[in-house]
């Protein structure tokens, strides 16, 4: 038997089945009775008047609950969290390039909370979540970006046409966790070449662009050939890894110091398209890390914050860290001469790089050319972020003030009264005094005076 409604299909068993999607985009199917209310079996006709009422309510409903005009049904209030975490991964995660997105999901989120229905997530659920988290060591920083994801995965349900429209987010009222900025360790200017020259030779390019350009890992390792043009000193800067785009969307153009451009030179060698490939010409892997080879190189250069002072006596187990690397004559717990002063590099991740790369440029030419270098849409960025002056620069600044009020104190004066010529004394004004007739402020009037009684005619 043939239907003539859109969306009513005829079974060969006889059943007149529905088919429709709902506010959140799932096929739903439903069988029409063959009988009516009263009880008398219902003609093809009457079957398909019943099929389109019923149509016509499912899809207004589905269309209010899209709009989020209405709540969403409460089938998503029985699915765990999990499921939505999927919905999530299919809408919008795959499409983030950050390798902790799946680290986050999989080793925190599934675990803890993915079993758990939905209409048991309240805010109370994610505050206990986050302190039991802060109870296992996890840091700030980390427990503020596992909150931002789980309020990411609610907030996009939420719009039109999510799993969770019309609903509030349980995560929006969990406060943060308060961070304390830790100062970033940074290499200055000075060090720079003593540094590269330790370095690897097949990571001495990558890391000299971080420090002479700014520029982030995967800008480095996504960097065409075609992006650089040594003749005019320009490097385009305009893909993130595989991606056609960097981290903030932009691409703009980096000038090469001539610190920089040897290394780019032999750089522009390699086979493959990118400047920095592996052997065989391909992109470095997403998951490379050059932290440990970085400081590594540091620790040759003999750019130390300290030095740990050890006892490689048996058992004794004694250390301390100071400044220098002067060692005791002996142990001072066991007493024996077995002392050693391990050095202790400056830890300077990859990323640090541009953050030395930006410090160097506010001391120089400022903040507004180092916001332009490093490629910020904020000042407050550049300047809060990636600023990290010390009391050096204090003091050199308190020394600038000191210099200035020296000089202005020993520059000649500008009224010196030994040098000035004596004036001569100006003549005293003399005024006449008024006629009666006159006005006793005519002084200040000064409109001319009117004509006198006998010059007029007549």
């Amino acid at each position: 038997m043939k239907s003539r409604v859109r969306g009513l299909t005829f079974r060969p068993d006889g059943r007149a089945v529905i088919q429709w999607e709902d506010g959140n985009y799932r096929q739903r199917q439903e069988t029409i009775p063959s009988a009516g209310k009263d009880g008398r079996p219902l003609t093809q006709k009457g079957i398909e008047a019943e099929a389109q009422r019923r149509l016509h309510e499912y899809r207004e409903r589905a269309r209010r609950e899209r709009q989020g005009i209405d709540a969403a049904s409460t089938e998503w209030l029985r699915r765990p969290f999990s499921d939505l975490i999927d919905w999530w991964w299919d809408v919008h995660g795959k499409t983030l390039k950050s390798v902790a997105v799946p680290i986050a999901l999989n080793k925190h989120l599934r675990p803890d909370l993915g079993h758990l229905p939905l209409r048991e997530l309240t805010t109370v659920v994610f505050r206990r979540w986050l302190a039991d988290k802060e109870a296992a060591g996890l840091a700030p920083k980390t427990r503020n970006h596992l909150r931002w994801y789980a309020l990411n995965v609610f907030e996009l349900a939420r719009e039109q046409g999510g799993p969770w429209a019309g609903r509030p987010n349980p995560v929006a009222d969990v406060p943060r966790a308060k961070v304390v900025a830790t100062p970033k360790k940074i290499l200055e200017p000075a060090e720079w070449s003593a540094v590269l020259a330790q370095v690897q030779e097949e990571w001495r390019g990558p890391v000299a662009l971080g420090l002479y350009a700014g520029l982030r890992a995967g800008e480095v390792f996504g960097l065409r050939k075609e992006d650089v043009d040594l003749r005019a000193d320009i490097i385009m800067v305009a893909r993130s890894w595989d991606a056609p785009r960097t981290k903030d969307g932009k691409s703009l153009p980096v000038p090469v110091a001539p610190g920089l451009k040897p290394f780019l030179v032999e750089a522009m060698k390699s086979p493959g398209p990118f400047v920095f490939p592996q052997a065989d010409g391909s992109m470095q892997p997403r998951d490379l890390r050059l932290g440990k080879m970085l400081r590594a190189a540091i620790r040759e250069a003999g750019v130390v914050d300290g030095y740990e002072h050890r006892c490689r006596a048996w058992r004794c187990g004694w250390r301390e860290r100071h400044q220098t690397a002067d060692l005791p004559e002996a142990c001072p717990r066991c007493g024996k001469a077995a002392l050693w002063a391990r050095p202790l590099p400056r830890h300077v991740t990859f990323h640090g790089t541009r953050h030395s790369f930006g410090t160097a440029v506010v001391r120089s030419a400022g903040l507004a050319v180092a916001q332009k270098l490093l490629r910020h849409s904020d000042p407050r960025l550049t300047a809060n972020t990636y600023t990290h002056l010390d009391d050096r620069d204090a003091r050199a600044a308190v020394a600038a003030v000191q210099a200035a009020v020296d000089a202005a104190s020993t520059a000649p004066a500008l009224h010196d009264p030994e040098t000035e010529t004596a004036k001569p004394p100006e003549p005293a004004l003399s005024r006449a005094v008024p006629r009666a007739s006159e006005s006793g402020r005519q002084d200040l009037n000064l409109r001319p005076l009117g004509p006198e009684p006998s010059a007029l005619p007549g």
